[in-house]
């Protein structure tokens, strides 16, 4: 769950940096950021901690990332629909 979680994370971080795309796609941009604060959470914990694994035994990771990934799929599915929509106008 965690690589798939920051497979989609690096996918769809610098697509959402861009204000434009946030202001097109508003739900998808919220439930970006929501996981982009989780993500980036872990990450310094991470970071504090020396290394991943003293962090897999975490109560609730597993739950947290599953989670995660659901809101992921969520926002690609919206961008895939958006950008549809913009293929089809073109």
């Amino acid at each position: 769950q965690w690589l798939k979680v920051q497979r989609s994370w690096m996918y769809l971080q610098p697509i959402f940096d861009s204000p434009d795309i946030m202001k097109q796609l508003p739900t998808e941009g919220k439930k970006f950021q929501s996981v982009d604060k989780k993500w980036r959470a872990g990450m310094a914990k991470c970071n504090k901690e020396g290394h991943a694994l003293t962090r897999l035994s975490e109560e609730g990771l597993l739950k947290l990332w599953q989670i995660a990934n659901d809101d992921l799929d969520m926002v690609q599915k919206g961008l895939d629909d958006y950008l549809e929509t913009k293929r089809g106008a073109f």
